[in-house]
């Protein structure tokens, strides 16, 4: 096959747009996947073993701070009913 039609001028334009016309078609469907993996590669970073054992110290620092006497203690003035001895 002789490869001169391909180099002919009249040809030319239709060529160039369909490897334009291509190209952005691929840019069309390829990019909403691109951000998707990003995205979703992000998330993983958050599951990480690192990342996991970070929020587990996180959340046992916080579950081991003192309490205030207020969220311990709850007292009638807050609305509550004062605790009843067993067997009143």
């Amino acid at each position: 096959m002789d490869a001169s039609p391909l180099l002919d001028p009249e040809y030319l334009p239709i060529i160039a747009g369909t490897l334009i016309g291509f190209a952005l078609l691929a840019a069309l469907l390829l990019v909403p996947i691109w951000r998707f993996l990003d995205r979703e590669e992000e998330v993983a970073e958050e599951w990480t073993p690192e990342a996991v054992a970070e929020r587990m110290r996180e959340h046992e620092a916080s579950t081991n701070a003192p309490e205030s006497v207020e969220e311990t203690d709850p007292s009638p003035e807050q609305g509550e009913a004062a605790p009843r001895p067993p067997g009143s």
